[in-house]
């Protein structure tokens, strides 16, 4: 999907797309490149593997490095970042092992009367293991994103869902979904594989159980 003539894709993957989300993830082994490409929309970025990536911004400079357009970072995996649109940059995995993320791209506009929120860095967990359990990762005006793991056989218990929401998952498996909607209730088990992207409306109470063997995670981005 090419934004603009000599722009490529942002990432190496595109998993979802409506009109209020588009949701990629950036897949790339050792020495691999993601091409020149434009952000033209606000979005969300979370460090799904960490490693060595070498930015090069033509014409811009970066929010991290003021006053350098190419540059070499060593990021953590659960990092997690608010990007305003408008930057421009190719991105080259120059460390030894495999570099993953998903960037959640925001076409929903701004609510009528919120300010346009800033830049935004937060490493409060990076490279920690995720906690059993809900946790909240980062909020401003326009969004949350939340981070659920459940262990095996877990259960998430009963979490409200107010705003509509992007769902992806990071540790896939089999689970036990409950809904529950001004007394309407559906249950499900479904297999959801890695990478897999759900969209959610608002107004829903859910809960997950972790019927595998092995861990499962997933990131919600709910949209305000």
């Amino acid at each position: 999907m090419s934004q603009k003539t000599g722009y490529g894709p942002i990432a190496t993957h595109l998993r979802f797309e409506n009109e209020h989300v588009r949701v990629w993830e950036m897949d790339l082994a050792p020495g691999r490149m993601c091409g020149l490409h434009r952000h033209t929309l606000d979005y969300v970025l979370y460090i799904i593997e960490g490693g060595r990536i070498a930015v090069e911004s033509p014409g811009m400079t970066s929010n991290r490095f003021p006053g350098r357009s190419t540059y070499e970072l060593q990021v953590g995996a659960r990092a997690i970042s608010y990007v305003p649109a408008g930057g421009e940059e190719s991105a080259r995995n120059v460390g030894a092992g495999r570099f993953r993320e998903a960037i959640f791209e925001i076409r929903r506009p701004l609510p009528r009367g919120v300010a346009a929120p800033g830049f935004a860095l937060t490493e409060a967990v990076a490279g920690k293991a995720p906690e059993r359990g809900e946790t909240m990762l980062l909020e401003n005006s326009r969004v949350r994103l939340l981070e659920l793991s459940l262990g095996p056989g877990d259960a998430s218990g009963l979490l409200e869902y107010p705003r509509d929401a992007a769902i992806f998952v990071l540790e896939g498996g089999s689970v036990r979904e409950r809904e529950i909607r001004a007394g309407d209730e559906r249950s499900r088990t479904v297999e959801l594989a890695s990478s897999t992207v759900l969209w959610h409306r608002g107004g829903w109470s859910r809960e997950l159980t972790n019927l595998d063997s092995r861990p499962y995670r997933e990131l919600r981005l709910e949209l305000r």
